[in-house]
């Protein structure tokens, strides 16, 4: 067994610097020891310093002789940028912290330290749980769970009394409700037709925690003076060189094209543009069925005056997104 002698009255007379006061983010992790006994384990981490340390409150949760335990101790966590990319988080209990007894009879275990990494280009996590007894490290189980379900997992390991478990679920609201957030970018491309004609498109792309949802492409020019505005769905994809410039494409999701200003026949347009690792423009084309130019980036100092020229204030994507 994973444990040591502990006593507990001693506890009482440690002064507790290195609990988590708030909730900057959380991690779950399991292991089991060599006796086969299971533990679940819960950190709540606070914001990491200049110097990558933050004050940390680790929970255990774990059976022995049909009895449940739930321990508590304080570790400093270090948050580690690694050469190859990856990162190191590391927890660390504090020099003589307590063990403090949630529920359980437990008054003899052995503070943990846990270190894993995490692959930067997989996102795979992997580490270890080790403690004072001189045992191997023990390999670990990472848990990657939604906001909500880490709400339901907390519940395993604070009474909702406890002051923390309000900062825990006004932490994972938060999470989820921006999770549910409706984001927007804005691109402006302008080009010339064969004929001399000069159009402007407006593409307006939305996301829903970070997955593509839609992009709105709307269409402006000029002909026999009269303005005209046309409107099609695309779809657009982002793709991340190795020089961390972005190569953007967007294209029409059917032919079907809608007029918002004026009448024409408007055949859908497709563009493929370069945006450098400080989002600057670098190039890219317009295509349709029928030609093919240059593209020019319009930069944009006013969202909300610029996108009335394609919108009115009463669009649902401009008093949404754009206003």
């Amino acid at each position: 067994m994973k444990k040591i002698l502990f006593i507990g009255f001693l506890c009482s007379f440690l002064i507790l610097f290195s609990q988590a006061k708030n909730v900057h983010y959380t991690d779950f992790i399991d292991f089991t020891d060599s006796s086969g006994v299971e533990y679940n384990c819960m950190m709540i981490t606070d914001e990491h310093g200049d110097d990558g340390r933050a004050d940390s409150t680790v929970r255990i949760l774990y059976t022995t002789d049909d009895n449940e335990h739930l321990i508590e101790f304080y570790a400093d966590c270090y948050y580690e940028k690694l050469k190859n990319g990856n990162t190191r988080i590391s927890f660390f209990p504090t020099a003589n912290t307590p063990i403090k007894i949630i529920k359980g009879k437990d008054v003899s275990y052995n503070p943990d330290t846990f270190i894993y990494e995490v692959d930067a280009k997989t996102s795979k996590i992997k580490g270890t749980q080790s403690d004072k007894s001189n045992s191997p490290p023990i390999p670990i189980f990472y848990r990657d769970m939604t906001m909500a379900d880490k709400l339901d997992e907390a519940d395993k390991f604070y009474f909702r009394a406890e002051p923390m478990y309000g900062l825990l679920k006004k932490f994972y609201d938060r999470k989820m409700n921006d999770a549910n957030k409706i984001d927007s970018y804005y691109d402006a491309l302008g080009w010339f037709g064969s004929d001399g004609t000069a159009y402007q498109a407006f593409i307006v792309t939305l996301y829903k925690n970070q997955q593509f949802l839609n992009a709105v492409v709307r269409i402006r020019y000029e002909r026999d003076g009269e303005i005209k505005i046309v409107e099609y769905n695309a779809e657009c994809e982002l793709v991340v060189q190795k020089d961390d410039s972005i190569s953007v494409s967007i294209d029409p999701k059917t032919t079907d094209v809608k007029n918002i200003q004026g009448n024409s026949g408007y055949s859908p347009d497709s563009f493929s543009y370069t945006m450098d690792a400080n989002n600057k423009f670098v190039s890219g084309q317009q295509f349709d069925d029928n030609s093919t130019a240059d593209l020019s980036y319009i930069k944009i100092t006013n969202r909300a005056e610029f996108a009335l020229k394609f919108y009115s204030e009463n669009d649902e994507i401009y008093q949404k997104y754009l206003k």
